[in-house]
């Protein structure tokens, strides 16, 4: 673990209570101030944006934004592997615009995958658009952290009828016509602070912005807590659509045969059945993860935590593998998100032991019908779009 994901994993436990001492209370004292200040500062930027004093870029087609109001974590990725499926499926030309985060690409418009060949690797990419690029065939998937120039590209170049903006609920200079919030269900708002004190990117009356919101991970929380995030939406936001979803597993897939073609290798979600694994994960909530493999009949009998979007290096898995073996593990499973940060030269080299990367998939546990009639309505005939600001 290199310096910048040990900081990374210390804040974590600091702004979730699990440090303590004199030098915790204090950092925690100045994290409270800054929050104050980030505050401000959103209240205000969003401010000049209503007002028009900032300006919004319309771009030629639809814009579609899946975000959320918290740091990581609520499946914005498959969510909106989901939703680019859906639309292509429907018959319209799609790509997504993600930032490209991590990634080691430093142009203005990368173009990760045109939908026929993938150009980058996941350094290059960043995890999370090599992961769509790679689940996508059919689909435009580009990077940059400027949404208007990769819109502007994807409507130009690949002449698209929808852009889907992931992780764009923050992203203020592109205007949308729908913004789809999701809320995970096994955390729900975070700590309930603002950044960099918690883990709420705005506050909860921002809310107020959304269209429709998905909550995700349902059949793994509880009755109280989905009835805290309906009472909440219905406080500051009692018009927009509001969905279930859960993260169904589709099964496993051996790494090796996962790297070649992740479409045609998957077994059945009963597959590890009984048998002793190791799971390891650097994803923002890895405890849903590990609570699928449990509900799987998966005998995890150890679970390795790493900060979100992590790199794993030779080093690390080999590791990681020799671990498993001590501890009697017969296998070691991940998560999609983690197997394409894994050194090839590993996935290609004589293990002891199998890894397997287990495939999710978002599935609407009611309303999917009206929700897809609504995102048709959208694209056809644009009688909902949004206004600029």
């Amino acid at each position: 673990m290199n310096l910048r994901e040990a900081i990374t994993a210390y804040l974590y436990r600091l702004v979730h209570d699990e440090e303590r001492g004199v030098v915790a209370t204090l950092l925690l004292a100045l994290l409270r101030v800054l929050s104050q200040i980030y505050g401000w500062a959103i209240s205000l930027r969003l401010f000049l944006y209503k007002k028009a004093i900032f300006s919004q870029h319309r771009l030629p087609c639809r814009v579609i934004s899946i975000g959320n109001i918290t740091v990581g974590g609520t499946g914005k990725t498959p969510t909106a592997q989901k939703l680019a499926a859906t639309i292509r499926d429907q018959g319209f030309k799609v790509a997504i615009l993600n930032r490209g985060y991590r990634s080691d690409w430093k142009g203005e418009v990368g173009v990760v995958s045109d939908g026929k060949h993938i150009y980058m690797t996941a350094g290059e990419a960043g995890d999370e658009a090599y992961q769509l690029a790679k689940n996508l065939p059919g689909i435009p998937v580009l990077i940059g952290k400027n949404r208007i120039l990769s819109g502007q590209y994807a409507s130009e170049v690949f002449k698209v009828d929808v852009v889907i903006l992931d992780d764009g609920y923050q992203h203020w200079q592109l205007a949308r016509d729908i913004d789809i919030v999701l809320i995970d269900a096994l955390n729900i708002f975070g700590n309930n602070y603002l950044l960099p004190r918690g883990t709420l990117r705005e506050p909860l009356q921002n809310l107020d912005r959304a269209d429709a919101v998905l909550l995700t991970k349902v059949d793994q929380s509880s009755d109280a807590a989905l009835t805290t995030i309906r009472s909440t939406l219905a406080r500051y936001n009692d018009k927009a659509i509001v969905l279930e979803s859960v993260h169904s597993p589709q099964g496993f897939s051996e790494v090796e045969c996962w790297y070649k073609d992740a479409s045609t290798a998957i077994l059945p979600p009963d597959t590890l059945k009984e048998v002793k694994v190791l799971a390891f994960s650097g994803i923002g909530n890895p405890s849903s993860f590990e609570q699928t493999l449990s509900d799987l009949a998966t005998d995890m009998i150890a679970a390795v935590r790493y900060p979100d979007h992590y790199d794993y290096a030779m080093s690390e898995m080999q590791r990681l593998m020799q671990q498993a073996v001590d501890v009697g593990a017969q296998a070691l499973v991940t998560t999609e998100k983690d197997a394409v940060k894994i050194p090839a030269e590993f996935i290609h080299s004589h293990r002891p032991l199998p890894v397997y990367v287990l495939t999710i998939e978002v599935e609407l546990t009611d309303s999917a019908g009206e929700f897809i009639d609504y995102i048709r309505q959208a694209i056809t005939d644009g009688s909902i779009r949004k206004q600029e600001g």
